[in-house]
């Protein structure tokens, strides 16, 4: 059985980081190579930051596979998150006691942000700003759930949307808080990257849409992704044409057109070549 330093040297390895790559942002690259010789003088939080990078479960990893019933939780509801799966969120809160949800403070905001979205889900939009609003208070300031704080606000974000009200204000701090996070969960930063495009544009501010629209897609290219392409390249497009940049508008749409193509989506480029005001978005 590998020990800790073996898998963070063969992880390493398998990704194909050097050690100064791996230490970038982080540590030092001989903290590292103390890390792969089992010598722990590494500060925690740079120890996770480096486990977080190479993909690695810090519980899994410290504690073999043995998790504790709040990591198992939460994993949980993660997953029922990402899958939308608003009954099973609720089924999960109901199923366990209280003295687990008050276990510590990110336990207690995990519990108050998913019954946020239940609500949300069912239309109660005033409860779901009231809860995700007290998860944001409880973990604002914990450094471990940066990036989660930047998903509730973004969730808080939609909840605005959905009711025609200011929900700009919300993508902004969701983006302060992921790029506090430090973290590398590329479709989260361009969901937020999105919605900020989307937000400015609808304002008049094409600069801006062009400015987050642009940093989506070099985040999407550099993870050799597509989520989201179609959309964050609309408006890109979108301000392009606004901005009557329209040699980059032509190149840069001859260029996305495939990705429009594979996803069946050449109407949103057909709403761009007969484009005015009203159909941009």
């Amino acid at each position: 059985m590998e020990n800790v330093g073996e898998r963070i040297r063969n992880r390493r390895k398998l990704m194909a980081l050097s050690q100064l790559k791996l230490a970038e942002n982080i540590t030092s690259q001989s903290a590292i190579s103390r890390l792969e010789n089992d010598i722990y003088t590494i500060p925690l939080n740079e120890l996770i930051d480096v486990l977080e990078r190479l993909k690695l479960d810090i519980h899994e990893v410290l504690c073999g596979n043995s998790k504790t019933l709040a990591h198992t939780v939460r994993e949980k509801l993660d997953k029922a998150r990402e899958q939308l799966d608003y009954d099973k969120i609720d089924l999960i809160l109901k199923s366990h006691e209280r003295n687990l949800w008050n276990d510590s403070p990110e336990m207690r905001g995990y519990k108050l942000w998913h019954e946020g979205l239940v609500k949300q889900s069912k239309g109660e939009y005033r409860a779901a700003i009231i809860s995700i609003n007290r998860a944001i208070e409880k973990n604002k300031k914990n450094e471990k759930m940066y990036e989660l704080v930047a998903e509730m606000h973004l969730a808080k974000g939609n909840i605005f949307n959905a009711q025609n009200l200011n929900d700009l204000d919300s993508y902004k701090e969701a983006l302060y808080y992921y790029e506090k996070s430090r973290k590398r969960s590329h479709k989260i930063v361009v969901k937020i990257l999105y919605n900020l495009s989307v937000k400015f544009c609808e304002a008049g501010e094409h600069e801006k849409t062009l400015k987050y629209s642009n940093k989506a897609l070099h985040i999407l290219h550099n993870h050799e992704s597509t989520y989201l392409i179609c959309y964050v390249s609309y408006m890109k497009m979108s301000a392009l044409l606004n901005l009557n940049r329209f040699d980059e508008y032509y190149e840069f749409k001859k260029k996305s057109r495939i990705f429009f193509e594979i996803a069946n989506k050449l109407q949103m480029l057909v709403n761009l070549e007969n484009y005015s005001e009203e159909n941009t978005f």
